[in-house]
């Protein structure tokens, strides 16, 4: 549920100076306890503190801090623009292309967007469908590699006895390696080679490597150990390229943009499925053919990622501004925009490091600094801004792995990560993506498909579930940020429960009944309809941009493990479980398990999408990924009794009794510092006033 939709337009009046210093002052207070205590819900910008001169005067210290002094009046224009952002019109000297990039900026989609933008996206999508791919072309391959490469034990479509285990070490594999070695070079290979762009070159490599030798392995061994190294290359690029994509994306479009990693994984599924359909009538070297076709994506993904852009946050954390802001003026169009965005994410960077790195006192604040003026004030916060960004470099790779845990806000984004990763193989999508086509042999008459050395019918069936997997997730477009991220899990986990409970019961139809494999069929694919755009696409959305800047690599690392260690441990105990309690006993096992990760959700999962939090004055309409510090600053005690005394009664009476007393909205849970502010001083003027009327 919801909070009630915040008015963007704040009251427009003139604060006095003392009015300044005084928001200033509480602003700055809160920021050095916000991430580990924000119960009062505050989202903050630092920026609309500042009167005019100060805007002013800080943009020139930045632009003279970081080798922009030629770019100081574009600054000094961005920075009072950010002070409010819904009033830019006020801001004087704008150019006539500035005003129109101003106006267009929260309305302008993708494809309006630079072509240095869409380039990127374009060539993160790639990467993503060599993900979708080389997963389906082991998924047909399982169909004849088991005989081709010695394990004769079959039972139908399945191994039995020791080679059943085999079987599901060989398709685990790929799914451990990524998990236990994979994801967690991600971050390490960043920082070594400098770029978000370097481990996915690596990933391009290795999977290249892998996936030719698969092709040729003559034992089964051989093809364990290549499955291994492929396993490696996909944990690579999964724990980065969903980060680079947040990293690089306008906030209003952000969450579109991210799930483009599970659109295009489901589209190289469905690829995958088109190749292993296509390569199936070669005979007994099929397998082969399905395994080698998912190099293509991977050529033209190594093709592609040094044309990209690096990420600007990448730049701005390694201290490299001027080099930041070209990238941005890239990415945005404008220099407007670039210089906005450059300033905003420093200022929110500056909070997020002062907290982090030991909680150092804000060098901003009038509390800590007492009553200093002039040339003096200026020249020591000069010197402590410098202190501090040279001490946020400091942190090494086993340090931002323990503030995952040791650190509150930080630990509240690891669990909202973790139940989101844990939840996606929790549903049992896995169970039957990697095994759709053992499903769909044993679905039908498993005698005669055994026979059927083309495996026809099954690996058709599965094409059906790539292709559903890929038309409906077009839908979390238009939702996932409109709506939100935690909003279309809660819709959808019911449905997966109900479908999932509905393919498991068809398993039951006597195998003689001609209606048994259609109905398998049709839930099967009911269910992935509802995952398409929900389940798929938010875990990964979501993972990539809860964590701050310094720990974002290495705590999509640590999700992206949860998410694959999970589908290793699915792949391996499946064909096992099988056996002993049929695919009926699976699948309402996870029937069971749509029903608990719904709880989770709802207890632990925080909305990151601006548009279902309400407008925000702060940013860019939607919430920042710097902003997002504040939403996990909020107590999970706090959030879980929000949801529960007063989103889950709201809806209660809302949509069950249908209250016509009952708000559209639930009381919210967040409000902006800055509307909290000028309320505050607002109704203190109101008490003056109704005091000197007392008086008089």
């Amino acid at each position: 549920m919801y909070q009630n939709q915040t008015n963007r337009t704040l009251p427009h009046r003139r604060v006095g100076h003392a009015d300044d210093e005084s928001i200033t002052s509480a602003s700055s207070i809160r920021h050095e306890t916000i991430f580990d205590n924000n119960d009062q819900g505050l989202i903050d910008n630092p920026l609309s503190h500042w009167n005019p001169n100060k805007a002013e005067r800080k943009a020139r210290e930045f632009a003279r801090d970081f080798g922009l002094e030629n770019q100081a009046g574009i600054l000094v224009k961005a920075a009072k623009i950010l002070r409010d952002p819904e009033a830019w019109q006020s801001v004087p000297n704008l150019t006539p292309d500035e005003q129109v990039s101003l106006a267009a900026e929260r309305n302008n989609g993708f494809w309006r967007q630079p072509k240095e933008l869409k380039v990127t996206i374009m060539t993160l999508c790639v990467a993503a469908v060599v993900q979708g791919w080389n997963q389906t072309a082991s998924n047909g391959a399982n169909l004849q590699w088991p005989k081709q490469l010695g394990l004769n034990n079959l039972e139908g479509c399945q191994p039995q006895g020791r080679e059943a285990w085999i079987f599901a070490i060989v398709n685990a594999m790929p799914y451990f390696a990524a998990s236990i070695i994979g994801c967690w070079l991600s971050d390490p290979v960043s920082e070594k080679f400098f770029g978000r762009r370097a481990p996915i070159c690596l990933s391009a490599v290795i999977i290249l490597a892998s996936i030719i030798g698969s092709a040729l392995t003559q034992t089964w061994q051989q093809l364990l150990g290549c499955r291994a190294l492929l396993g490696i290359g996909m944990g690579l690029k999964a724990a980065v390229v969903p980060v680079f994509a947040a990293e690089v994306a306008p906030a209003h479009i952000r969450g579109s943009l991210v799930m483009n990693w599970q659109l295009f994984d489901a589209l190289g599924i469905f690829l995958g499925f088109t190749a292993n359909l296509v390569v199936s009538q070669v005979g007994n070297s099929a397998w082969r053919w399905q395994t080698v076709s998912s190099v293509l994506p991977a050529i033209v993904l190594l093709t592609l990622i040094f044309v990209c852009p690096e990420s600007p946050r990448f730049l701005m954390k390694h201290q490299k501004y001027a080099e930041a802001y070209k990238t941005l003026i890239l990415l945005r169009g404008e220099p407007v925009l670039a210089a906005k965005e450059l300033l905003y994410v420093h200022y929110q960077m500056e909070v997020e490091m002062r907290h982090l790195h030991h909680k150092r006192p804000d060098p901003e604040s009038e509390v800590v600094q007492g009553a200093v003026e002039g040339e003096k004030k200026a020249a020591h916060l000069h010197t402590r801004q410098k202190q501090i960004r040279r001490s946020g470099r400091g942190i090494n790779y086993w340090q931002k792995l323990g503030q995952l845990f040791t650190e509150r806000r930080i630990r509240r984004a690891t669990l909202a990560a973790v139940v989101c990763m844990v939840g996606q193989q929790m549903c049992g999508v896995n169970v039957l993506a990697f095994y759709s086509s053992t499903f769909f042999c044993d679905s039908s008459n498993p005698t005669s498909s055994a026979r059927d050395d083309t495996y026809l019918t099954p690996l058709f069936l599965s094409w059906g579930i790539g292709l559903c997997n890929f038309l409906f997730a077009f839908p979390a477009y238009y939702l996932i940020d409109r709506r939100g991220r935690r909003w279309l899990l809660l819709v959808a986990l019911p449905f997966l429960a109900v479908a999932m409970l509905a393919t498991s019961l068809s398993f039951l139809i006597p195998e003689g009944n001609s209606a048994r494999g259609p109905v398998i069929a049709f839930w099967t694919y009911i269910f992935m309809i509802g995952y398409s755009w929900s389940m798929g696409p938010v875990p990964f959305t979501m993972s990539a941009e809860v964590f701050p800047l310094e720990n974002r690599v290495v705590g999509m690392s640590f999700a992206v493990f949860a998410n694959l260690f999970g589908a290793g441990l699915l792949t391996l105990f499946v064909p096992a479980l099988t056996v002993h309690i049929g695919h009926a006993g699976l699948l309402g096992i996870f029937a069971a398990l749509n029903v608990v990760a719904f709880v989770l959700v709802f207890l632990f999962v925080r909305e990151t999408a601006g548009a279902a939090l309400g407008g925000t004055p702060g940013s860019m309409t939607f919430m920042s990924l710097e902003e997002l510090n504040y939403i996990f600053g909020v107590s999970t005690a706090k959030h879980i009794r929000y949801q529960l005394t007063t989103a889950v009664p709201w809806a209660w009476s809302y949509y069950v009794r249908r209250d016509k007393d009952c708000p559209d909205w639930p009381q919210k849970l967040y409000t902006w510092a800055s509307e909290r502010d000028h309320q505050n001083v607002s109704g203190n003027a109101e008490a003056e006033d109704d005091g000197e009327g007392a008086t008089k």
